[in-house]
């Protein structure tokens, strides 16, 4: 016989031992009162309510902005004068 055929036979044997010792050990159990009952999966936990809705944000304003012609900055065209220079706008 194999060397490779005698090492799966003796996993097969300890396997079917191992499978009895267990079987016979729960029937021991079951008599005297040490059973330990199988563990039930828990229950999921309670749903959480969603997120609130962020709160919809402002547009962003874009205004018309001209070079004022002392300093360079760009101011809005709804100003009278520039903030920078105090010149009129153009």
């Amino acid at each position: 016989m194999g060397f490779l055929l005698k090492i799966v036979l003796f996993g097969v044997a300890l396997y079917g031992a191992y499978r009895t010792f267990r079987h016979w050990k729960g029937l021991f159990d079951r008599f005297t009162g040490n059973a330990t009952p199988p563990q039930r999966p828990s229950a999921p936990p309670p749903a959480e309510p969603p997120p609130p809705a962020p709160a919809p944000r402002k547009p962003v304003v874009i205004e018309d902005t001209v070079q004022c012609a002392g300093c360079g900055a760009y101011i809005p065209t709804t100003v009278e004068k520039c903030s920078q220079c105090g010149r009129p706008r153009p």
